[in-house]
């Protein structure tokens, strides 16, 4: 497996550092550190704004600073990881475009993500955030807790198969950790329009082929070594119920859920259940994005 880690030298780096190491090791897995630094503004008539030759000089050597101290400290980084092989790259530009760009070879990102302002949420977003909207590979975003060890983990089952290819992906990346699966079913509280007895026959029998699926899930879970079992909740939609569900469970160490592949005009309107969950989830996540 190839992971990319793209990091900012910030207080969430070495955190970051040792979830990618615990994960490579026993995948065998090589790690790609990836820093990008933001583009000084090159003016089209410097001329005109009293910037000389010199001055573009300045900014030129300034840039290519940073370039050098970054590599610098992605080498610290590098050695931080051994045995895990590592190679770093530097990069110019937006963060979350520079990843978008460089995602395709890898088999999975992992992110951290910053606490912001709510101001700045709205405005901005984070890198994280972007990426997760728009990345075809699967992305690991650390954020509300550090972690290093998989025990407990939340996976997110809608029945969908962009949920099960998330299922899949999580039994083969966590084997090495054998922890305890729990399959979370999230029901939305919609009304039939029918009447009472029909509306009761047809939600019974719904129920028992779900049950009977997420059963079947639990059995492959513990076929693969981990222990597992299925719980259903339900809210007025699948984010609050899953929202309300992991609410102050903070032994919980990832969520995992899948995610369909939006066009840009349904990301604007629709968003969707898994960017929900990321935004306001303070526990780490596992996004598995299906494109079909």
């Amino acid at each position: 497996m190839k992971f990319l880690l793209p990091v900012d030298f910030t207080e969430i780096t070495n955190g970051l550092l040792r979830l990618v190491k615990a994960l490579a090791q026993p995948h065998k897995a090589s790690v790609t550190l990836l820093h990008v630094i933001s583009p000084i503004l090159y003016l089209p008539y410097p001329e005109s704004f009293g910037m000389s030759v010199v001055d573009l000089e300045l900014l030129s050597d300034m840039e290519k600073k940073k370039e050098e101290e970054a590599t610098q400290k992605l080498k610290g980084l590098a050695d931080f990881l051994k045995p895990v092989p590592a190679n770093m790259v530097v990069d110019i530009g937006d963060p979350a475009e520079v990843i978008l760009e460089k995602e395709s070879s890898y088999d999975l990102l992992i992110m951290g993500s910053h606490r912001k302002g709510l101001i700045e949420k709205i405005l901005v977003g984070s890198t994280a955030e972007k990426v997760a909207r728009y990345t075809k590979r699967p992305l690991l975003v650390m954020k509300g807790k550090e972690v290093e060890d998989f025990k407990k983990v939340v996976v997110a089952h809608d029945l969908s198969k962009y949920a099960q290819e998330a299922f899949e992906f999580a039994l083969k990346l966590l084997k090495p950790f054998k922890c305890h699966i729990t399959l979370l079913h999230a029901e939305e509280t919609i009304e039939l329009p029918v009447v009472a007895h029909v509306r009761d026959v047809i939600s019974e029998r719904y129920k028992e082929e779900k049950l009977k699926y997420l059963d079947s899930l639990k059995e492959k879970a513990q076929g693969g070594g981990f222990e597992c079992d299925v719980k259903v909740v339900k809210g007025r939609s699948s984010a609050e119920a899953l929202l309300e569900y992991l609410k102050d469970k903070t032994d919980i160490d990832l969520i995992v859920m899948g995610s369909r592949g939006l066009s840009t005009l349904q990301r604007v309107l629709l968003g969707s259940t898994s960017s929900e969950v990321l935004r306001k989830a303070q526990l780490p996540i596992l996004i598995h994005r299906s494109l079909q």
